[in-house]
Parts: C-alpha cells; sequence; structure tokens
C-alpha cells in the first residue's frame, strides 16, 4: 500500500506539535496527510480530543493511517474502542505522554 492510497491523519499531542516537528514536516510531505484540529492543544481534553479524532475518521474518504505522537496517542487509545467498524487500518504510535499528561 502507498501513502496515495490512504487517508493518513496526524493526531499531535500537548501544545500541536509545532512547525519543525516531525509530525509537522510529515504532514507537509506526504500529501494525503492532514491534522486532527483541537480547539484548545494547551489543554488536553479527553473527551473533546476523541470526539475530534472520531470526526477526522468519519470525513476520511479512504481507509485511515493514525499517526499519534505525545497526548496524541492516548486520544488514539481512548477513541479505539469505538473503531470497530471505522476505516482505520493503521496507527503509529510514537512517545505516549506520561498518564499524568493524559
Amino acid at each position: 500500500m502507498r501513502a496515495a492510497d490512504v487517508d493518513i491523519l496526524m493526531v499531535p499531542g500537548w501544545t500541536g506539535s509545532g512547525p519543525d516537528h516531525w509530525q509537522s514536516r510529515w504532514e507537509t510531505k506526504l500529501k494525503t496527510s492532514q491534522r486532527v484540529q483541537q480547539e484548545n492543544w494547551d489543554v488536553v481534553d479527553k473527551a473533546q480530543w476523541t470526539t475530534r479524532l472520531l470526526e477526522a475518521i468519519a470525513c476520511a474518504t479512504r481507509p485511515v493511517v493514525l499517526v499519534a505522537h505525545s497526548c496524541g496517542v492516548p486520544t488514539v487509545v481512548h477513541a479505539a474502542a469505538r473503531l470497530a467498524d471505522a476505516k482505520v487500518i493503521a496507527a503509529f504510535l510514537v512517545a505516549p505522554a506520561s498518564e499524568a499528561a493524559s
């Protein structure tokens, strides 16, 4: 499978991964990628962040690959139970945040 065959959803953590962060660079380089936007990158709200992720997945038009970092990792984990019928085919989870941060 090629990157062009999937929708790649970047799931940043706390502060949203600035312009020099690897997720931001990947998002720029991978044409089928987009960032899951949160209302407030400085306040991790488990329910709200999970809802935003599920909404982004529902809007995807191709199979989905999740690329999560920091507090984005527990966001994916919290959404996992509701992904049984979703189009997520893979998740790349990097450097999960500590329990205190999630």
